[in-house]
Order: C-alpha cells, then sequence, then structure tokens
C-alpha cells in the first residue's frame, strides 16, 4: 500500500495541531505554585542589619489571569471590609517563626501593610496564555524576628483574577544567626 506525500503530509499536519492543542493544555486553569528557594541579601553594610529576604517560587497557569489588569485599588485600608481590601492582592505571604519548637505565625506589625503583594499583569499576548516561570518578591526582614528564633519560614499562595487559587505552600526552613 502507497501513501500519497499529500497524506503524510495532512497526517503529520493533524498530529502536529493536536500536539499544538496539547500543549496549550498543559496546565490548569487554577495557578500551582513550588517553592524554590529563599535567600538573605542587605540592603547597605551588614553591620546595619537591614536585610531583606528574597523569597523565589515557581509558578504556573493555564489560563493566564496572573496579576492586575490596569491600576489596582485604592491604597486605602478598610477594616471594615477586610476581605474586599484583600482582593487586590495576587501573591499571598505568610511569615513564621520557631517558637518552642513549633512554627507560629506572626502577623504584619500593621494589618493595613500586610506581606502580600500586587503582581503586574502577567497575561501574554497572542492566543497561547499558559503562563510558567519565576517569581522573585522581596521580604523585609527589618522588623524580624519577633520572638527569640532560631528559624522562619514562608507559606505562599497565588491567585489569579478569576478568583483561581492555588495550593498554599510551605517553604524550607530559614536558620537565623
Amino acid at each position: 500500500m502507497r501513501f500519497s506525500r499529500a497524506k503524510i503530509l495532512l497526517s503529520f499536519g493533524i498530529l502536529l495541531g493536536l500536539f499544538a492543542c496539547e500543549q496549550d493544555q498543559k496546565f490548569g486553569d487554577e495557578p500551582n505554585l513550588q517553592w524554590r528557594e529563599a535567600s538573605i541579601r542587605y540592603l547597605g553594610d551588614s553591620a546595619d542589619n537591614r536585610r531583606v529576604i528574597d523569597l523565589t517560587v515557581y509558578f504556573t497557569d493555564g489560563d493566564g489571569d496572573i496579576g492586575r489588569e490596569g491600576s489596582s485599588n485604592s491604597d486605602t485600608c478598610d477594616l471594615d471590609n477586610y476581605s474586599r481590601f484583600l482582593e487586590r492582592y495576587d501573591l499571598f505571604i505568610y511569615y513564621f517563626e520557631r517558637v518552642a519548637g513549633q512554627y507560629r505565625e506572626i502577623p504584619p506589625t500593621d494589618s493595613c501593610l500586610p506581606f502580600h503583594n500586587i503582581l503586574p499583569n502577567l497575561t501574554p499576548e497572542g492566543q497561547n496564555k499558559t503562563l510558567e516561570g519565576d517569581i522573585t518578591t522581596p521580604f523585609d526582614y527589618a522588623n524580624y524576628p519577633v520572638n527569640n528564633t532560631d528559624s522562619i519560614r514562608f507559606e505562599l499562595m497565588l491567585v489569579d483574577r478569576a478568583g483561581h487559587q492555588s495550593k498554599r505552600i510551605i517553604g524550607e526552613a530559614i536558620a537565623i544567626n
């Protein structure tokens, strides 16, 4: 049995099209996070103890709706409607200190200045909206630790514009000198 050149090219084209469609569906619409690393860096001279911890996570999102479109909501803190105030954030960061052998969440010193971040609109142009990559965000460590602790850790969660949430991931312990 002989295949014509046109049939072979058509078959190849169909397989290529199926493969391309499969690649577009590589990730689900729910964002996914994986811990990469945390690194401490000093701002200026290490003697003045101004530290920042750079938190890096790998993320994926199948529909690419990560980050805010246009400007974010107002900068005012609405404690009467705190959940609405939190809607403007995309990357949620939770800080923990090890106290008496167990990790305990430490809230920010000012509830109107949470640890969370607002990400810029990361949606790619074009037909394929799939996103994947690393996000590195600084955590200002100047006023911490609060307790007498030997280690800290972070938990992070990513929320897209449709309200899909990643699973909350736990970072590795960071030894504190």
